[in-house]
């Protein structure tokens, strides 16, 4: 149990880093713009092209694959936890579009709901994915109370 513990806090702490860079590297950044540009606090709905990890639009797919299926992927290969891309995919494709842009959802140790819309408010807070800690810890958390 501490192995898997610690796989997951490694691997999404990697994703923090990765989402705070699509704010800053342009390259990254050319492409996680537009999925601030579709998503504007509302609920988003599930649609069958998620099975695919396809999003809106080309540019947030791109943003998807770049910030967190590849890196998923990576992090799975590397340490072989197998586990981690498995999560992430049954996360991805049938559970991220109802609860992570749901508004009516506000959990303050996870970060879907209310917390990540805020992320969509103001762009230099709340960059974590599944938890909130590594927002705490590196004092970008903007909280939803």
């Amino acid at each position: 149990m501490i192995n898997i513990l610690f796989y997951f806090l490694l691997w999404t702490f990697i994703l923090y880093w990765i989402h705070r860079a699509a704010h800053i590297v342009p390259f990254l950044k050319r492409y996680h713009k537009d999925h601030h540009m579709v998503i504007k606090n509302t609920k988003t709905k599930w649609h069958i092209n998620n099975l695919l990890m396809y999003n809106d639009t080309k540019n947030s797919t791109i943003d998807l694959w770049l910030t967190e299926v590849i890196p998923s992927f990576i992090i799975s290969y590397i340490t072989g936890q197998w586990w981690i891309i498995i999560f992430y995919y049954v996360w991805a494709a049938f559970l991220q579009e109802n609860l992570e842009h749901n508004k009516e959802l506000n959990l303050p140790i996870l970060t879907a709901g209310k917390w990540h819309l805020k992320h969509h408010q103001n762009n230099k807070k709340n960059f974590g994915l599944f938890i909130s800690l590594w927002d705490k810890l590196f004092k970008t958390e903007l909280r939803t109370e």
